[in-house]
């Protein structure tokens, strides 16, 4: 009788880690990074601007040209992005090598899962590395760009996205999750940000 128990726990046990709540949790999220990128972030009026009176003089000069209008081909130019672009955000906690932007295997079937949703859209996605506040500041800013350059050059090369849309950012750890220890490991995390 303890063999066919332990026989049918051990069958059962695919089936009980897919219900956990990490991986729950992992598939919401890319449900989520769906939903970001087939639907427009949500339009905020712009502000109404002052009228004023001015005199213009002519001038010689040539206006400045917008870095955020289309190319030929209709691509936007994601780099040129102001800072504070409205965006949906995602994270995921991407694994590492310990003290490396090298990829865990485990990670990999998350980042191709992305990678497919990132490829419904020509949406930009501001790729952000963060980490938790343990060792130096310096070098965690360094190890968290050197690791969304490494999330970014997996999803080019497994989907054949263009490399313009993705935008790499280190943030080392700056931005902790909210009411969590800086020094928490869940702090490192790549987000995915997903600008309209």
């Amino acid at each position: 009788m303890k063999h066919y128990l332990r026989f049918i726990m051990v069958a059962a046990m695919p089936a009980m880690l897919f219900m956990s709540p990490v991986f729950a949790d992992d598939a919401q999220k890319i449900r989520d990074l769906e939903r970001a990128i087939s639907t427009p972030v949500a339009d905020t009026p712009a502000p109404k601007k002052l009228r004023t009176r001015a005199i213009v003089f002519d001038s010689d000069e040539k206006p400045a040209t917008d870095t955020k209008t289309p190319d030929v081909a209709g691509n936007i130019n994601c780099s040129d992005l102001p800072i504070d672009s409205k965006s949906v955000a995602i994270d995921f906690s991407i694994q590492f090598k310990l003290g490396s932007a090298q990829i865990s295997p485990a990670s990999e079937k998350m980042l191709k899962e992305i990678a497919k949703v990132l490829a419904l859209s020509n949406k930009c996605v501001l790729v952000e590395g963060h980490t938790d506040a343990t060792g130096n500041v310096d070098q965690n800013n360094v190890l968290s760009k050197a690791r969304a350059d490494s999330v970014v050059n997996y999803i080019v090369e497994q989907s054949g996205l263009d490399r313009k849309r993705l935008v790499p950012t280190g943030k080392g750890s700056s931005e902790p999750l909210q009411n969590l220890n800086p020094r928490n490991p869940n702090n490192r995390r790549v987000v995915f940000k997903v600008v309209g």
